[in-house]
């Protein structure tokens, strides 16, 4: 054989036999391995589920944890469970996650048996992906070691028919034959439920976290339960044969338990046009009997033919101590959940004369409106009662509807846009999905037309926020403290509702493949002029699901928050740079326009422009000025510069021009002035939009300085503060300046 391909399968050789094969240990060291870690190796199968998904998504982050009106409206990062390493990713928004999570905390508070947990959602919402990554997530968590579970397999010896009492240890090469348990039972179970208690209760009498483990309600489980029958009777059979516990337990091995969702090992998955089998108690005899009919044989040889163990089990025992699920309540698996009543109520299913003890844990997907199959149904009353219901709604909150679009499109899409567009895209879908009215909103805040700069007049955009955990900063002081945790439940209680209707998870992802190849590769990022374009010319059944006037909404909201990141921007308080300002504007009001000077205040030499003096004199007085204003301006101070310097004259002692009435009243107006009013200079001024226009090109050289200091400054904060890229910077001030957003929010 070539060295390479040995090698090649020798390297695989060792990596499948390390993960894959299972390590069957005695009964004894599985009680050694119990008495290290009883929490994890005494864990059932709703233990299990709650660990596996926790040990994926953590304990979350509460992002004001010294906040007293906390309703523990927890940020949970369901990835790692959800969307990593899977074949299609589902994105839990902070509505589902919190309802998920809360759900499978309850496996753990001993209340979790006889019950089906149906997630309930609208079509196109992802349920049959979010399924199926959490079954695949269950295996492999199951396959490592903190996620290991065991169960019984029995190894006998066949020479034992030869001999009633006749210890086989002493024996040479006799033969084993293996019986694995069907039922997948612990092996704690195996210690008869009479004598357990008595037996854990000295076995770890010493064992402080043990003891504390048994004392746990969600242990209770362990006294209460009982071993398959299959093992509870070679159990007491093997004890007449050789009237040894010691000989009965040397037979008791102990394995990992293989999850298996497509052997249907622990894990069964039932779609709704899979043909059901028909098996009444007999046929379902005759089915196993057939297959494992040597098994029985060589258990009547091995005990005698007394047929002291029957070797009889149902499909529901491959499921048993794992997970059961129906995909879909439809076709076939209307009658699979109606035949599941007894399971669920009793946790018995009769096979034959057998009772089957089954302790699975049920899940089913379902659409809205095949629900009346269960309210139809006759006589399944109480079986109602069984079910708990989660809802999966269409994406609420418009980060994760992002996470969407990115998965499918790519992660490079955000880079088409300017910032906070692409979210705009998603608050639109999303809007669609809520209900318009919200009392718990309204018993809130009486009247939500004072944040019409944030907000729209129904609070959508707010409710989006809050349901992603965000308490607006834009809120008032009073609003916020009145934001109690009564509120917040009602507001959040009111999330739960929503999300059943508007446009699907299918239609948002076709509407954004239009969107963005319609729009994406013109050679500007995509903006809002984009967005209200696209949703007003779509067709009128579609458009008429966007609430009334919520365009319009977004659309200002985004324009404040716009104009207020370029005023930002823009906006430095510099005090020596102001002076600077200052001072060279007064010393240049004694010269024409042209004239190149050196102020003898800051040393500093330049041209004395018409734009200059436009750009000092707007900032000083707040207002935008004429040209004609502006050296009306000019004019006014050069007169008080003179008047300073006559005054000079007569009181020598005043020298530093920063100690001047003049000064002193220039610079408060500027300071006053710069940051709510930091855009008016440049608002008229053709000469900023074409320095902004050729930022980056040898053009922008020709401009006068300080008006390439501030595009500079500007370009350069956008970039820093906000994310924009230099194009996206360019091209938002444009927006702001072509848009005239200062008159619109002045």
């Amino acid at each position: 054989m070539d060295k390479e391909i040995n090698s090649v399968l020798n390297s695989l050789k060792k990596a499948i036999e390390k993960k894959e094969k299972r390590k069957i240990i005695s009964f004894y060291e599985y009680l050694e391995l119990v008495k290290e870690n009883p929490q994890a190796v005494l864990r059932n199968i709703f233990q299990l589920f709650h660990d596996m998904v926790k040990t994926y998504v953590g304990e979350g982050i509460d992002e004001y944890p010294d906040d007293p009106e906390s309703i523990g409206f927890i940020k949970y990062d369901c990835s790692k469970l959800l969307a990593e390493d899977v074949d299609n990713p589902f994105f839990a928004d902070r509505l589902f996650a919190n309802r998920f999570i809360r759900n499978v905390e309850s496996l753990k508070k001993g209340s979790q048996q006889n019950r089906i947990y149906i997630f309930e959602g609208p079509h196109g919402c992802g349920k049959s992906t979010f399924m199926n990554n959490l079954l695949k997530k269950f295996e492999e968590y199951t396959e490592t070691k903190e996620g290991q579970s065991f169960e019984i397999t029995w190894l006998l010896d066949e020479d034992d028919k030869n001999s009633a009492r006749k210890d086989c240890s002493e024996k040479e090469n006799h033969k084993k034959f293996e019986v694995r348990c069907p039922s997948h039972d612990y092996p704690i179970l195996l210690i008869p439920k009479n004598y357990r208690i008595r037996f854990l209760d000295k076995f770890f009498q010493s064992n402080e976290k043990m003891r504390s483990v048994l004392g746990n309600k969600e242990y209770e489980w362990i006294f209460k339960e009982e071993v398959c029958t299959i093992c509870k009777s070679l159990f007491w059979s093997l004890f007449d044969k050789y009237g040894s516990l010691e000989k009965v337990l040397d037979r008791v091995y102990v394995c990992p338990y293989k999850f298996d969702r497509r052997l249907g090992e622990g894990i069964s998955v039932f779609n709704p046009g899979d043909e059901p089998i028909k098996v009444g108690a007999m046929g379902d005899r005759r089915m196993i009997q057939e297959k494992l009919n040597s098994v029985q044989e060589k258990l009547d040889s091995i005990l005698g033919t007394g047929n002291l163990v029957k070797y009889v089990f149902s499909r529901q025992a491959k499921t048993n101590n794992g997970i059961y699920v129906l995909m879909d309540i439809k076709s076939n698996n209307q009658d699979r959940l109606l035949e599941l009543h007894n399971v669920i109520s009793e946790g018995v299913h009769k096979v034959g004369e057998i009772e089957e003890r089954i302790n699975s844990l049920f899940l089913a997907l379902m659409n809205p409106e095949d629900k009346r199959i269960i309210e139809e149904a006759e006589g399944v009353e109480s079986f109602q009662e069984r079910i708990q219901y989660i809802k999966i709604p269409y994406v609420m909150e418009p980060q994760t509807e992002i996470k969407i679009y990115r998965s499918i499109f790519g992660e490079h899409i955000d880079k088409y846009f300017l910032p906070m567009v692409l979210e705009n895209f998603a608050r639109v879908i999303i809007s669609t999905r809520m209900n318009t009215n919200s009392q718990a909103l309204s018993d809130w805040i009486k009247d939500l037309r004072k944040y019409k700069r944030y907000c729209d007049e129904n609070g959508l955009l707010l409710r989006m926020e809050i349901y992603s955990g965000v308490i607006p900063p834009w809120l008032s002081d009073e609003d916020k403290r009145n934001f109690t945790a009564k509120h917040r439940r009602r507001v959040v209680a009111e999330g739960e509702k929503e999300g059943e209707g508007g446009f699907s998870g299918r239609e948002s992802i076709r509407m954004f493949s239009d969107f963005f190849s319609r729009f994406s590769g013109k050679g500007n990022l995509i903006n809002m002029d984009n967005v209200c374009d696209f949703f007003k010319k779509m067709d009128r059944e579609r458009r008429d699901k966007i609430p009334k006037e919520f365009l319009g909404s977004l659309l200002n909201w985004y324009d404040y928050l716009v104009l207020s990141q370029v005023k930002e921007a823009l906006y430095f308080y510099n005090k020596q740079q102001i002076s600077e300002d200052i001072l060279n504007f007064i010393f240049a009001t004694n010269y024409e326009i042209g004239a190149k000077i050196k102020c003898v205040f800051t040393g500093k030499e330049f041209e004395v422009t018409k734009d200059f003096f436009k750009l000092i004199a707007e900032f000083i007085t707040g207002e935008q000025m004429t040209d004609s204003g502006v050296m009306s301006f000019v004019q006014k101070i050069q007169q008080k510069y003179v008047e300073m310097l006559t005054q000079e004259l007569k009181d020598p002692g005043k020298k530093d021009i920063a100690e001047t009435e003049l000064y002193k009243e220039l610079f408060e107006s500027y300071v006053k002035n710069l940051k709510e009013k930091v855009l008016h200079p440049f608002a008229k001024n053709d000469n900023f939009r074409e320095a902004v226009k050729a930022f980056g090109t040898d053009e922008f050289k020709t401009f006068d300085t300080r008006l390439k200091d501030y595009v500079s400054y500007m370009i350069d904060n956008l970039i820093k503060k906000f994310n924009y890229t230099e194009q996206g910077a360019k091209e938002i001030c444009l927006y702001v300046l072509d848009n005239d957003l200062i008159e619109k929010f002045s």
